[in-house]
């Protein structure tokens, strides 16, 4: 092997080396900085996952005017145990839409991860990807909206701000899989 050829395969071999490093450290950027907070506890989605709904529900359901916001009624929570309980592929479908909505905002206008942005910054995310051009952004958005709906307006707690007096039915029935996971809850330290 000639010096010249030596020396091209120790570049390339430093520049792979470079390559990797930066690769890696890219990808625990991906999944850095997530924290739980106190009662949360992720059984159907990761820790980083929990923390995207938990920006999305501050978004979507902020509260007021007479309408408790989705944190304190603890959406979070209850979108992790719809996870959780889900068939495996709508399971994933959600978990995949997570992870979307968290890388998307450069794409939208905003730099750094959604769960990083302000409260508007995040509202602003999410009504572009509502009227993206690309229907994956569209679909996303649609199916998380209704996720979060259907969970806020399924609780008790936000009734009488509708005018909705409940259900004829007044004891409550959980079904069997929602007091499993209050059990997986309980068990793994969160309130349950």
């Amino acid at each position: 092997m000639s010096d010249l050829g030596r020396r091209q395969l120790i570049q390339v071999g430093v520049g792979g080396a470079m390559v990797l490093a930066l690769g890696g450290l890219g990808l625990r950027w991906l999944g850095s900085g997530y924290l739980l907070r106190a009662g949360e506890v992720a059984v159907g989605l990761s820790v980083k996952q929990l923390c995207v709904a938990r920006a999305l529900v501050e978004a979507l359901v902020p509260g007021g005017d007479g309408f408790p916001g989705g944190a304190e009624l603890g959406l979070v929570q209850r979108i992790d145990e719809e996870v959780w309980a889900a068939d495996e592929g709508m399971a994933s479908d959600l978990r995949s839409a997570l992870e979307l909505l968290e890388h998307v905002p450069p794409l939208l206008g905003h730099m750094g991860r959604y769960s990083a942005l302000s409260v508007a910054a995040r509202g602003e995310v999410f009504e572009r990807m509502l009227r993206s051009r690309r229907d994956l952004f569209v679909q996303v958005a649609i199916g998380l909206k209704q996720l979060v709906q259907i969970c806020y307006y399924a609780d008790a707690r936000v009734w009488p701000a509708i005018g909705y007096d409940g259900p004829w039915i007044k004891e409550a029935k959980p079904p069997a899989s929602a007091l499993a996971y209050q059990k997986l809850v309980g068990e793994r330290g969160g309130r349950g």
